[in-house]
């Protein structure tokens, strides 16, 4: 097995961990032809979300996300038509955290910043901290750029 196979299985391990410790529900879907590692099972709503898990190790300032996966049976460059999150896996602050398709659509890397820029810059920013639960709340970050918005079951 291979390092990035090693890699990807352990980011699965902890978000499949920190959805169950948050209280959802989780499925594993059979195959390597779905765009998506899990299924998010919201057992208020009944609901069910596809998540797409990405494992790094940022360099404790930012957290580089790549909204796409290659490998020998798969080529892959995620829209909100193929999955609802990326769930990341960071390996150097060990904390999973969750990007709605809402704020990944159309990119292909997205970056979550750990601590300020050197520059001082603040518009435009995507905290890390803010996306560290897959949920979405209404009206929260004015910038629409940058939106953790956070999806409340009706």
């Amino acid at each position: 097995m291979g390092d990035t196979t090693t890699k990807g299985e352990i980011g699965e391990a902890m978000v499949i961990a920190d959805l169950r410790k948050r209280g959802f529900g989780v499925a594993i879907p059979f195959g390597h032809d779905v765009p998506f590692d899990l299924i998010l099972y919201r057992k208020e709503t009944g609901g069910l979300e596809r998540v797409q898990v990405k494992y790094t190790e940022s360099d404790g300032k930012v957290i580089r996300v790549m909204n796409q996966s290659n490998s020998a049976w798969v080529s892959y460059r995620y829209t909100a038509s193929d999955v609802d999150w990326l769930a990341v896996y960071d390996a150097t602050t060990d904390r999973c955290y969750y990007v709605h398709s809402s704020v990944f659509d159309g990119m292909s890397q997205l970056i979550l910043r750990l601590v300020p820029p050197a520059n001082n810059q603040r518009r435009l920013i995507r905290w890390a901290h803010e996306y560290l639960h897959p949920t979405l709340s209404a009206g929260e970050g004015s910038d629409p750029g940058r939106l953790p918005l956070r999806i409340r079951p009706e």
